[in-house]
């Protein structure tokens, strides 16, 4: 699971929304994402 973490963290930083959102903060500070974090998640992925 680690290495998805890993994974999701690059891909953020290197979209252009991606490196704006909160969710890219919560990830790489290691706490666990809310079910509203999750659906954030999501959307930026789905934009991706």
């Amino acid at each position: 699971m680690n290495f998805y973490k890993k994974m999701l963290i690059k891909i953020l930083r290197n979209s252009m929304s991606g490196q704006e959102s909160n969710v890219l903060k919560i990830l790489e500070s290691g706490y666990d994402l809310t079910v509203e974090d999750r659906k954030e998640l999501e959307e930026l992925i789905d934009n991706l």
